[in-house]
């Protein structure tokens, strides 16, 4: 993994970061329709692709409260993590992150976790959190958080009933 380079993210790399994203969640969110079934799907999730860009979007904007990071590979951005400093409370959050799926399974998230993790020491933080969903589309992110050391959890299931 040599040849992958975590930096600070640039402004022309935004819209790489927003592609990353949504291509990394389609599958999620295909799990989570037939999870859900396409009529509470359709109303939970009516328009992901375009609330998934905006998060990432404001996310990377000036003035944003979010750090975010981008793993480079031969001049390509091929993952980006967003992350949260509550320097009161001493906890850095890893917020949205992806690496693009042609791109999964190399150890780029691991060098991503690995670097916001430093930076979250470095600033004094006494403890990293990173939240992510219990359903099976998820279990990917969940052995990735595992393999960074997280090992703490406090599950939380999202319940849903037709009226």
């Amino acid at each position: 993994m040599s040849d992958i380079v975590v930096r600070d993210l640039r402004p022309e790399d935004v819209e790489a970061a927003v592609d990353i994203a949504v291509a990394a969640w389609a599958p999620i969110f295909g799990q989570f329709r037939r999870i859900l079934g396409d009529e509470l799907f359709a109303a939970r999730c009516p328009r992901w692709q375009e609330d998934k860009a905006g998060q990432v979007r404001r996310a990377c904007a000036p003035g944003s409260k979010a750090s975010v990071c981008v793993a480079e590979r031969e001049g390509r951005v091929v993952g980006f993590i967003t992350y949260y400093l509550d320097v009161p409370r001493g906890i850095g959050e890893i917020g949205n992150n992806a690496v693009h799926p042609d791109f999964q399974g190399q150890g780029i998230a691991s060098r991503m976790y690995q670097c916001v993790l430093d930076r979250f020491r470095a600033q004094g933080m006494r403890f990293a959190k990173v939240c992510t969903g219990l359903d099976p589309s998820h279990a990917p992110a969940r052995r990735a958080y595992e393999k960074a050391g997280f090992s703490i959890q406090l599950p939380s299931v999202e319940y849903y009933r037709k009226l």
